[in-house]
This record gives structure tokens, sequence and C-alpha cells, in this order.
């Protein structure tokens, strides 16, 4: 096939997602070669969760963790997901934000019905960590939490009965012991 203008742009154009997928994967092998990686245990729900794990990257400045919340015989599922900006490393105050799906199934004593539910928890914070060696520290956090579901935004979760409301606002604490590797 003789060179033209049009094959070399086909030819181009078929290599391109190969070049991006390769990007991508070298992108995320060199972040996590430099990544410190944390388990952590909490009294509370806020940033953390109730256990979870952590990689902090961009020298102890960014983090990201999955968390579990709890255990609760209506929810099927309670976890989700967690970043922070650490302004001064590991050590120092941070900023937040958490996001957790909440699942589960909620039977009436009284109407013998039972109802399914799907809400997306948001809180948004800010905590102080200290790092008593390297490898070993504490942190205490509080924020502001909203819930999605049923069709709009709320400010509180009546966990007995599963219902959103506006009556309430709730600003969730937790403190608890991190350990980094």
């Amino acid at each position: 096939m003789p060179f033209t203008e049009k094959s070399s742009v086909i030819k181009y154009e078929q290599r391109k997602p190969k070049m991006k997928k390769i990007i991508l994967i070298l992108t995320f092998l060199t972040c996590a070669s430099f990544a410190q990686t944390g388990i952590f245990a909490a009294a509370g729900r806020a940033y953390h969760g109730l256990v979870g794990v952590e990689q902090t990257f961009l020298n102890e400045h960014l983090s990201a963790n999955l968390h579990w919340l709890g255990y609760d015989s209506d929810y099927d599922f309670m976890g989700g997901i967690g970043v922070a900006y650490r302004f001064n490393g590991l050590t120092g105050p941070y900023v937040f934000h958490s996001s957790e799906w909440l699942t589960g199934r909620l039977t009436d004593p009284y109407w013998d019905e039972s109802k399914r539910f799907n809400y997306w928890r948001l809180v948004f914070g800010f905590g102080l960590q200290h790092m008593f060696t390297k490898n070993l520290g504490v942190f205490m956090e509080t924020g502001f939490e909203l819930y999605a579901g049923e069709g709009g935004y709320y400010t509180y979760l009546d966990m007995d009965d599963g219902g959103l409301s506006d009556d309430n606002i709730c600003f969730p604490m937790a403190f608890g012991l991190t350990v980094q590797f």
C-alpha cells in the first residue's frame, strides 16, 4: 500500500488507544511504588470509618482509603472510600471527603412488610493526626454529613427505621489508631 496522508492517520489512530493504556498502567505503577500503605481502627464514623486500609501519595500529602463503617443486622453493606489532603504530611491537620454506600432491608413489625433501601452518605470535614513514630499514630476528626437517597439530600438517617429526614443535623466525630508500613 503506498504511503498517503490518510493511511498514516489511520495507523496513528489505531495505535492511540494502546498508548493510553500503557501510559495509564505506568502511571498507576509509579504511584503505587511511591505510596505508603497504612491500616487503621477507629471509634466513630467520620473519614476513616471503623476499620480500613489507606494509601498515602505525594510526599505524604494525599491519602485515599477503603473502609468499612460497621455491622448492623438490617444493613447488607456499609462501606466506602475517602480522600484526604494533609497539609503537613502524616503529622498535622487534614481536610477530607468520605463517600459511603449503605444498603439493606428493614422489616416493619406492625405491617409485616420489608423496605429495601440504598443511600449514599457524604461526609466533609477536617481532622488532626499525630505520628508518635514513623509507623504508629493517632487521629481525631469531625465533619458534616449528608445523605443522598429517596430523590433528595437529607441531613439525618435514623439507623433504626432506615428513614431519612432534615429534622436533625449530625457532625460525626471519630478518633483512632493508625499503623503505617
